[in-house]
């Protein structure tokens, strides 16, 4: 897999400098933005490569970048800002009724984002108690392993608007740290009951109430935002997926 089309100024300094041997002192500024953090395909795009960095990594990123700490403090400045931006979602979007057309698309968007189907099964471990009752090695596997997605080789990122790329970062955000396994516990159960009864296989579960809610209601209202997004693009005549976006190949100015 190689890099992907900039959509803005920060992954556009990011993938620029990701192509070439870290100088001495890089310069990756995480710029404040104006748009909420899951409306801006700028910092969601930087966020989803520094991540797919640790999982899967880039054919075309130069020697060098691997445990750089100048990238992972780039890395820890856009989660910050990003898990901010999540802690302050409500559940306030109501999916929308999609015709035949726009449910064959949105399967597209999940096989981009959804985590694998035998992960989400460690989910029972999870509301069984076993965090903390199981070896730290079980705990920290599933944890780690349930951000790696079965992409589909067809669906490239390129073509995922900023709402799929969201909840792909949401997941990953709740997955890497375990600090937030109860959020993982919520977004998981949320993932499995899309499209039924809220709530009606959330167990009790050995995590922080207010933290498995916290996950449980971004996955809602981050899929509900997509669904509204696929339905308002095929309204229009035109696809839910974007086109490539050309690489810039000049000077990059980076604000922050």
């Amino acid at each position: 897999m190689r890099l992907p089309a900039p959509r803005g100024h920060m992954s556009s300094a990011l993938v620029a400098s990701l192509r070439v041997p870290p100088p001495a002192r890089p310069a990756l500024l995480v710029s404040g933005g104006t748009r909420d953090e899951w409306d801006d395909d700028d910092l969601l795009l930087s966020l989803w490569v520094c991540y797919e960095l640790r999982m899967r990594g880039f054919d075309d990123v130069a020697p060098g970048w691997e445990g750089h700490p100048a990238l992972a403090q780039f890395h820890a400045a856009l989660e910050a800002r990003w898990e901010a931006g999540l802690r302050t979602l409500a559940e306030t979007t109501s999916p929308a009724a999609l015709s035949p057309e726009g449910t064959a698309e949105l399967r597209r968007h999940h096989a981009f984002w959804q985590p694998r189907r035998e992960m989400r099964s460690a989910l029972r471990d999870f509301q069984g108690g076993a965090y903390g009752a199981r070896s730290s090695e079980r705990t920290h596997s599933v944890l780690f392993t349930v951000t790696l997605r079965d992409l589909d080789p067809a669906v490239g990122v390129d073509e995922m608007p900023g709402p799929t790329l969201a909840l792909a970062n949401a997941l990953s955000l709740f997955g890497f740290h375990r600090r937030l396994v109860g959020a993982l516990v919520g977004f998981l159960t949320a993932v499995d009951t899309i499209g039924g009864d809220p709530f009606a296989q959330l167990l009790p579960v050995h995590c922080p109430p207010d933290d498995v809610r916290l996950g449980f209601t971004v996955c809602h209202e981050l899929h509900a935002r997509l669904t509204q997004h696929v339905h308002a693009s095929l309204r229009t005549g035109r696809t839910s997926l974007r086109g490539r976006w050309p690489v810039s190949h000049g000077r990059i100015n980076v604000g922050c």
